[in-house]
């Protein structure tokens, strides 16, 4: 028969609950990582509050994106992710992003002020249709990427003379 001292149950239940307490806090702050984490599965563009491209959950793309006139550039659209559940919300972790990819640079460009975020303009450079991509960002790798959101640019209007 073994014989147990004092000193060796107490250095075993101290071994035990620190591999105990390791535990824990490790499975304790994963949890609270992913807590803080929102993951997009969708999104929502708004232009003067009214929803002109949306993306939810296991449904398809609808684009009501309005045609822009070469030369000119949209109001502010806002960008709203869309979590798994089918609520709107705004990446509030700092090393999160939006970056975009345009299939063509020549018809379309993007334009973001200081301090807009989650905001954007979409500019008209030349007549033409051109896909907009949207991409939220984490650190240097893409956490969602959307569909393409084809846009068309429409000539500007040819002023008329007056013909004095």
């Amino acid at each position: 028969m073994k014989k147990y001292n004092l000193f060796s149950v107490i250095k075993n239940v101290l071994a035990l609950l620190l591999i105990a307490t390791v535990g824990i806090s490790c499975s304790n702050s994963a949890s609270s990582e992913e807590e803080m984490h929102q993951d997009a599965e969708g999104f929502v563009l708004k232009l003067n509050g009214d929803n002109i491209v949306e993306k939810y959950p296991n449904q398809d793309l609808v684009n009501n994106f309005p045609e822009i006139e070469a030369g000119d550039e949209t109001a502010l659209i806002n960008v709203f992710f869309i979590d798994d559940d089918g609520n709107e919300y705004v990446p509030d972790e700092p090393e999160v992003y939006l970056d975009f990819e345009i299939s063509d640079t020549n018809i379309i460009a993007t334009e973001q002020h200081e301090g807009e975020f989650w905001e954007f303009h979409v500019l008209g450079l030349q007549e033409g249709t051109a896909n907009l991509t949207l991409r939220l960002m984490h650190d240097d790798h893409p956490d969602f990427e959307s569909p393409a959101i084809g846009i068309t640019v429409v000539p500007a209007p040819v002023a008329k003379s007056t013909g004095n």
